[in-house]
């Protein structure tokens, strides 16, 4: 059984786990919000280490990174084990099967080697939170960096400070599922009320790493849709990640109510000042924000590269946000 490498001995004795934001703190035999990690004796043992839950090939943009390394695939991954209560009820990848025969395990290593012989330019963790599985994305990650293959995930972002600069080095993207803006919001869609440490990591991300940063929130009616919250949403992305971050606004419940609410999203995004937002159609361009040239064709899902020199607009040459370099960026 793999052990954990994150975590910090507490006055009791107990190993508090200092990968998420819960800070668990485990004695022997107690097992952590994530319901993957519990503690033993002088250490937390990883129950879902090396354990895959899921696993593609497939664009990079199917994952809502749309100004990440366009029209290159990605080998999509993921574990067992969710941050939030909420996941664990809904999530389809909460609890790591009981039958052996249904357990997965593949070394890291293999990984990136799936990685090269696939032709994926890069590698996501995409299923799971990652998180809960600090140890075994390190691994992958920085087997896929010397592998040249970029890196990405997809988030809630409640990992802490200590697991992302561990990350940093060999991260280049991060999809960040940011639920809401209010206490309200992340009780209900997350039930977990403490969340503004998500704000202050994504900030971190981005300032300190230079990881390129998309935003996906999904709109409940009734739940994260106020006005005032979304805008105290999109002032944020605005003002902390860049004016030219990508929002994703996709619906969280069926219905023309939701419908509704996505468009009054969108309108919120665009009218104070995110010059990228993106509803839930697969089929949307991608335009130059000042001359409107388009920069990403998407025809039937599948984007294609029409009006992008590098970084800029062919047209007129504004500068446009678009990760296209495993380099970091400064």
């Amino acid at each position: 059984m793999q052990s954990a490498q994150l975590f910090t001995k507490t006055a009791s004795g107990a190993l508090r786990c200092d990968a998420c934001q819960w800070y668990c703190e485990l004695e022997s035999d107690v097992t952590g919000r994530c319901l993957v990690r519990r503690g033993a004796d002088n250490h937390i043992a990883l129950l879902n280490h090396g354990l895959i839950s899921a696993a593609s090939i497939s664009p990079i943009e199917d994952h809502r990174l749309w100004h990440f390394f366009p029209e290159s695939r990605a080998l999509a991954i993921g574990g067992w084990g969710y941050a939030f209560p909420a996941d664990q009820q809904r999530g389809a990848y909460a609890h790591i099967p009981d039958d052996p025969t249904s357990q997965r395990r593949i070394d890291a290593d293999r990984i990136a080697n799936v990685a090269l012989e696939q032709l994926c330019r890069g590698v996501i963790w995409a299923y799971g939170e990652p998180a809960v599985s600090h140890e075994y994305v390190l691994d992958v990650m920085q087997l896929s960096r010397a592998a040249s293959r970029y890196t990405a995930l997809v988030t809630t972002g409640y990992m802490t400070a200590e697991a992302l600069d561990r990350f940093g080095p060999y991260l280049d993207g991060i999809n960040l599922d940011l639920r809401g803006f209010s206490d309200s919001s992340y009780s209900r869609l997350a039930i977990a009320p403490h969340w503004r440490g998500i704000l202050e990591i994504a900030t971190y991300a981005h300032s300190h790493w230079h990881c390129h940063i998309e935003v996906t929130t999904r709109v409940h009616n009734g739940v994260n849709d106020d006005a005032n919250e979304l805008l105290e949403m999109v002032e944020w992305i605005r003002d902390t990640l860049g004016e030219q971050t990508p929002w994703h606004v996709l619906p969280g419940d069926a219905g023309a109510a939701t419908a509704s609410s996505v468009i009054r999203a969108r309108r919120v995004g665009y009218e104070n000042g995110l010059q990228f937002v993106y509803g839930p159609d697969v089929r949307q361009d991608t335009r130059c924000p000042v001359c409107q040239t388009i920069l990403i064709r998407r025809e039937q899902g599948f984007p294609v590269l029409a009006g992008l020199d590098g970084n800029r607009c062919q047209s007129c040459g504004k500068p446009v946000n678009m990760r296209i370099s495993i380099f970091h960026q400064k």
